[in-house]
């Protein structure tokens, strides 16, 4: 059975007073029903007469279309099947998957072979009710893309809920083409919790980035865990709050015994507890200049914070090459999980000098760059092992 929905004015009221609808795309809106108005009328003036209308199916879904959430980039994460699994008994799988979506999901997927590479593109709507009303629902597209690395394959994809369905659902589709259980590789440190070690693998990624250097470090996140048994609390008279216990003296005191009143013995006023209130931080955010190596930084680490994300500035060794800002993270801070990436932008090199503002690198040098970062990573977590077992 279908459901009736309409808009209410407040809601087209807020929508046609976004910033983001222009001049023009408000014109457009009224000539719809055949008024015209003035560049100079004000924007609430001419919202508030509209959303007074009344309005049909078409006007929710051009407003929508006008004003609605934009789908703005997102990090990129990989994992590798290391099970032996064939490119026809992958591309089964993901073909399943595929109808899946279609079927179960209601969403748009398809699937596209080039060489030894398969992609999943899917198109779907996210919901986001903390949104107004015509931007609620979010039209956005994810590309999982999947491709021959040595002995498995390599699946990338946007760090996000719906690459972890889509794979969920592939792992079993793969398990039931092959009959054997799916063994996965990622970039992890769960199993590693000493703090110095997780700390230390975004300090060396960021220097591991092939044919690259550091320029600077400009935004870095702590986390710091609570199940620590070691945990350094400040305990001194700064930190610590104590609220002195208050006393009542009574009169009737010598009087009370086993035969008193109950109820009068449960209204006295009884002392009140000692409190302590002990100050903890679990997170902790420094951005600027030089952060990696500030003091106090290294404060928060010498009290068990360890480094989660990371946003630093690097190029290529020759000089007068673009330099190019990049930002890692691991999204599960506790379990040190989820490691995602992406190259925010390219500051250019033009007359001897840098642009002020970066801009958005081109689609193969990008690509290029996620190659080399998620080489690096890879080189420091196989590092950290082979130091572990030395």
């Amino acid at each position: 059975m279908g459901s009736l929905y309409f808009a209410s004015d407040k809601a087209i009221f807020d929508a046609l007073t976004q910033r983001s609808l222009t001049s023009a795309e408000l014109r457009k809106v009224f000539l719809s029903r055949g008024i015209v108005i003035s560049n100079e009328s004000d924007k609430k003036f001419l919202a508030n007469r509209f959303s007074a209308l009344f309005h049909d199916y078409y006007d929710y879904r051009n407003l929508s279309l006008l004003v609605g959430g934009r789908d703005s980039r997102e990090k990129t994460t990989n994992v590798v099947v290391t099970t032996a699994v064939t490119k026809d008994q992958l591309t089964d799988a993901l073909t399943s998957v595929k109808e899946w979506l279609v079927d179960d999901q209601h969403e748009q997927a398809e699937v596209a072979i080039h060489g030894d590479q398969l992609k999943l593109t899917v198109k779907y709507q996210k919901l986001d009710l903390s949104q107004a009303e015509f931007r609620q629902v979010v039209e956005k597209t994810a590309e999982v893309i999947l491709e021959k690395q040595g002995n498995g394959w390599k699946i990338t994809g946007p760090m996000n809920d719906k690459f972890k369905d889509i794979t969920d659902q592939l792992y079993s589709q793969i398990e039931i083409v092959t009959d054997k259980d799916v063994a996965t590789r990622t970039i992890s440190l769960e199993a590693i919790p000493d703090a110095g070690i997780r700390t230390n693998f975004l300090r060396s990624l960021i220097r591991n980035l092939k044919g690259m250097e550091v320029v600077d470090v400009v935004d870095v996140s702590t986390f710091n865990p609570k199940d620590r048994e070691d945990d350094d609390l400040d305990l001194s008279d700064e930190a610590l709050v104590i609220e002195d216990a208050v006393e009542f003296d009574s009169d009737d005191d010598g009087e009370e015994g086993e035969g008193g009143d109950p109820e009068a013995e449960l209204a006295r006023p009884q002392p009140e507890a000692r409190v302590h209130k002990i100050i903890r931080i679990d997170k902790a955010s420094l951005k600027g200049k030089g952060v990696l190596e500030s003091k106090q930084l290294m404060e928060l680490e010498g009290h068990g914070f360890y480094l989660w994300k990371i946003r630093w500035t690097a190029r290529e060794k020759p000089l007068g090459s673009e330099i190019v800002q990049f930002e890692a993270q691991f999204g599960n801070q506790a379990k040190y999980c989820d490691f995602s990436y992406i190259v925010k932008g390219v500051y250019n090199y033009n007359n001897g000098k840098y642009a002020k503002s970066p801009v958005r690198a081109e689609p193969v040098l990008e690509q290029k760059l996620k190659i080399r970062l998620e080489e690096a990573a890879q080189k420091t977590l196989d590092d950290i092992e082979r130091s572990l077992m030395a």
